[in-house]
């Protein structure tokens, strides 16, 4: 996937202007690489997101000319903006291993649940795993199908890992539990894809000043 970036000189509240004109205000950093201010075509962005998430290598291409392998780091939303106001990407290096956040993806019906008897409790939904960049899982998922039963249960040793892949969690954690209804207990809600952006959002509140700032202070 590629996204096309152009170097910007606006920083602060003058690059407010670029969300009237269509574009969205970016930085990109990583090891050992001097934070850079960028701007990009903001529906381009959203297309590619929608592809790549988190977890796929986007080919950054600068001012037409280099290409910068990144993955996209923190989204900051405006209360009163759809969609974003300011992204940071994270250049990695394809020689040496980043710690990365993996969703986990549920999948087919347990027959307990199918027939009206339980519930499905889920305890994990994101797995921190590290790898190098190019081995990245787009998602990790667990097949409710063979927890027929009440009481049944998934925990990550009993996960499908991929070569080169390390989950960086005990073995013994529970992601999923197939539980009666009467025992299923009030989790704390969960996020749904909008409201993490929108959480995310809560740092933009300010307007993109204040990551304007941290890149300034990285530069």
């Amino acid at each position: 996937m590629q996204l096309k970036a152009s170097t910007r000189e606006l920083l602060g509240k003058r690059s407010r202007r670029l969300y009237g004109q269509g574009k969205l205000a970016a930085v990109v950093y990583g090891h050992n690489t001097k934070p850079t201010a960028l701007e990009l075509d903001r529906l381009e962005f959203q297309r590619v997101f929608v592809k790549s998430g988190r977890t796929h290598l986007v080919d950054l291409v600068v001012d037409g000319g280099r290409t910068e392998k990144v993955l996209v780091r923190e989204i900051q939303t405006h209360p009163r903006r759809l969609g974003p106001i300011h992204v940071d990407f994270y250049q990695v290096n394809l020689e040496e291993k980043i710690m990365v956040e993996v969703p986990v993806h549920l999948v087919g019906e347990s027959a307990a649940v199918k027939r009206g008897d339980a519930d499905v409790l889920q305890p994990i939904h994101m797995l921190r795993v590290e790898c190098l960049p190019s081995d990245i899982p787009a998602a990790f998922e667990v097949d409710l199908t063979p927890l027929e039963e009440i009481e049944s249960e998934f925990r990550i040793a009993d996960l499908n890992v991929p070569k080169g892949v390390t989950v960086l969690l005990d073995p013994e954690e529970l992601i999923v539990k197939i539980v009666h209804k009467r025992e299923m207990k009030v989790e704390e809600e969960v996020p749904t894809a909008e409201a993490a952006v929108g959480a995310e959002g809560e740092a933009g509140v300010e307007g993109e000043e204040g990551a304007e700032e941290a890149a300034e202070t990285k530069e």
